[in-house]
């Protein structure tokens, strides 16, 4: 088992063993501690050195002196203030960097003054801390100040009072911590049991950086026991928060904001600890309630330490985020999110990642080469970035029916067309005014649903009150021209079928089929907003078939029909600051209002077919970009049938009830049959698509035919 009170410090500023214990054996999966061994090691720093002066690497650099001279915060009196000291802390270990790393004299020993001067403000009155859920700022602080001691007893460049007395708060400061938030049960289960996300990933990557950077502290060998068994369940396959195709059970703002800390955690314990470290299982934060139990944790259980820098289940959860990022490269706001880059994926190139993990960190319209988001990462970059050439994702349309999403994309540049679609609800911003409360935007008549009744899923509770409801996908297609994912929901006795379909990755068609228990006629509402109006910027415009949403470069056209009579598209009412049109999505935290539609129809199962038309400001008609003329043909009386006009040629979709004829006549006299639920067909047959049925004609000519749910011809 690890024993890290035992473990020899070999300090160049002293020359000495600056512990007892040198004679001892070295312990089970721990190294001897040389300094610098948290951001680095020795053997690493020629390399560093050595290309500075290319890209991205000088920028980098520059990065970190600007960072290193960055004007300090003063904490504010009587408090525990953890953003301040979580500042100074990025100041202390960026100039320790520079201090560690620069060959000329003079800018290393000006850059170890700064780094020494965000030390001496440092407090440990952990106990006047007034944030509840400080234990997510933890990170900034305390892994930020070991790597600027450790860096500076690598370098030389701190006297060994200073050092022992930011040593001595470091370790005060995370017993108080430790104490508090670990000890005691109510306030874990609280804070870090409940969660099982972003909370305690942040908490034990915090944690065990301090056991790493000062293993003779009394608790530390307890620290890092429960670091390391958090942290190894959490990314492991049986924690719940990566699934086995990489989608993260939080969005991707929280994940980044969780996998920043982890990452210097992880780079850490590589640096720090043998690949085949012994630790004890410390079980104390597992839960025995639905989806965690069977976790299998045994407390006290030996277990080696795989590092999740090489697992390529870790390596997918970067890659699940790539899949989500908008074609600006910042992340789509799901799940309480912000627009937002991914901070430390590009790290992975050094471990086994592949060169598209750079790219996507680069290529960003908006704060590319993101090093800061969640964890100071600045120096991490400097060091882990590979030279290998960024390339593009080797995928576009991704089909992950574990995690319950799909993403349809026509390419990587910034011009190109996204859609994300998500079988579970989501939030459309984080706006929660309440901090006991959820999200004003965590309820289903917040999202882009169907609401029955003005009810949707379940609403969540609290904590573990869930109050939800499985959405999953039944079918699946990623083909040449056409791209397919059908989900499915029970909710309001009713279960709804929902497909998205990307055609040509030009435009997006929405399904939805419903299977109620009841006779009644009831409301259904089928909703949608966007990212646009008065207050965020753009235009929105209500049409008698739809709506449409345009901003500054790009909009989309929105036509919807139904199979039932009576179809009205209307905006809910507006009440401000509530659901569902308040979003929250900028980092700025601006509050602001989005535009919102309703198709309203009373029926028993209405059926609804939406195209959703994407096209550039400024192009016109028949261009490339353009507008894309969408008729409804026919609607309200069992199917609905919408033409769509390419550039080359013509499309038709057809929506049918189950009861709906199979024969109709379309406007140019052709006469089209299906069984299908669903039928899309291009003017000359070249492409053909049909849903839950079995054979598609026009005039006579077979266009697809079979016995599988998803039958397309391309």
């Amino acid at each position: 088992m690890i024993r890290l009170n035992t473990i020899v410090h070999l300090s160049p500023l002293l020359g000495i063993m600056a512990c007892a214990g040198g004679d001892e054996p070295k312990p089970e999966g721990a190294k001897p501690l040389v300094h610098p061994h948290l951001l680095l090691t020795e053997d690493r720093r020629a390399a560093t050195l050595a290309r500075l002066n290319d890209e991205p690497w000088a920028t980098i650099w520059a990065k970190l002196a600007t960072c290193a001279a960055a004007p300090l915060r003063e904490p504010t009196p009587g408090d525990w203030d953890s953003g301040a000291h979580g500042a100074n802390a990025t100041v202390a270990e960026c100039a320790a960097t520079i201090a560690y790393l620069s060959d000329d004299e003079a800018e290393a020993e000006a850059a170890a003054q700064l780094s020494r001067a965000a030390m001496a403000v440092f407090d440990d009155n952990f106990e006047d801390n007034s944030d509840w859920d400080v234990n997510i700022r933890m990170p900034g602080p305390l892994i930020g100040y070991a790597s600027a001691h450790d860096l500076l007893l690598a370098a030389g460049r701190i006297p060994e009072d200073e050092a022992l007395a930011l040593e001595t708060k470091l370790i005060k400061v995370t017993t108080m911590f430790w104490d508090e938030y670990l000890e005691e049960d109510v306030m874990r289960q609280i804070t870090l049991g409940v969660s099982q996300n972003n909370h305690p990933i942040r908490t034990a990557s915090a944690v065990g950086v301090i056991a790493l950077a000062f293993p003779d502290a009394p608790d530390a060998e307890e620290w890092l026991n429960w670091s390391v068994s958090e942290l190894s369940y959490l990314w492991g396959p049986t924690g719940q928060y990566v699934q086995s195709d990489g989608g993260v059970s939080e969005g991707p703002f929280y994940y980044g904001f969780g996998l920043s800390a982890a990452m210097a955690f992880f780079i850490a314990a590589h640096n720090s600890l043998d690949a085949d470290a012994v630790f004890e299982s410390d079980c104390r934060n597992r839960q025995d309630i639905d989806p965690w139990i069977g976790h299998g944790c045994v407390e006290g259980a030996p277990f080696t330490f795989q590092n999740p820098l090489f697992d390529p289940q870790f390596h997918a959860a970067v890659d699940w985020s790539i899949t989500l990022r908008l074609p600006s490269g910042l992340r789509a706001p799901k799940e309480d999110g912000y627009f937002n880059p991914l901070n430390g994926g590009a790290l992975l190139t050094s471990f086994g990642g592949a060169p598209h993990t750079r790219w996507d960190w680069e290529n960003v319209t908006e704060r590319p080469m993101e090093m800061s988001h969640g964890q100071n990462l600045i120096p991490h970059h400097l060091i882990y970035v590979s030279e290998e050439a960024p390339t593009e994702p080797p995928f576009l349309t991704r089909l992950m029916p574990v995690a319950g999403e799909a993403v349809f994309r026509s390419g990587w540049d910034a011009d190109a067309r996204f859609v994300s679609f998500i079988a579970e609800l989501v939030d459309p911003g984080y706006y929660k005014p309440n901090e006991l409360d959820n999200a004003v935007t965590s309820e289903p008549y917040a999202h882009n649903v169907l609401l029955i009744d003005g009810r949707g899923a379940p609403e969540k509770g609290l904590l573990t009150n869930f109050g939800d409801t499985d959405a999953t996908f039944e079918q699946l297609h990623d083909g040449e021209r056409v791209e397919l994912a059908e989900a499915m929901m029970r909710f309001e006795d009713t279960d709804q079928r929902r497909a998205l379909i990307a055609v040509d990755g030009r435009y997006f068609i929405v399904l939805d089929r419903l299977d109620p228990d009841t006779t009644s006629p009831r409301e259904h509402r089928w909703r949608v907003g966007g990212w646009a109006s008065d207050e965020v910027g753009g235009a929105f415009t209500q049409h008698d078939d739809g709506a449409t949403w345009e901003r500054s470069l790009a909009g989309v056209r929105v036509t919807l029909a139904s199979t039932a009579p009576g179809l009205t598209p209307t905006t809910p009412e507006f009440v401000s600051f509530e659901a569902p049109y308040v979003h929250e999505f900028n980092l700025s935290r601006d509050v602001a209002h989005h535009s919102v539609l309703d198709g309203v129809v009373n029926a028993v199962a209405p059926g609804f077919l939406a195209v959703l038309a994407p096209y550039r400001v400024g192009a016109g008609l028949g261009e490339e970009d353009g507008p894309l003329p969408v008729t409804i043909v026919a609607q309200g009386e069992g199917w609905a049938l919408i033409e769509v006009q390419l550039a080359d040629e013509t499309h038709w979709a057809l929506s049918r009830d189950p009861d709906a004829p199979e024969s109709f006549t379309l406007p140019d006299g052709g006469v089209i049959r299906t069984d299908a639920a669903f039928a899309l067909w291009s003017e000359d047959g070249g492409l053909a698509l049909i849903l839950h049925g079995q054979s598609l004609t026009l005039d006579g000519v077979t266009l697809a035919e079979g016995d599988d749910a998803v039958i397309v011809v391309e």
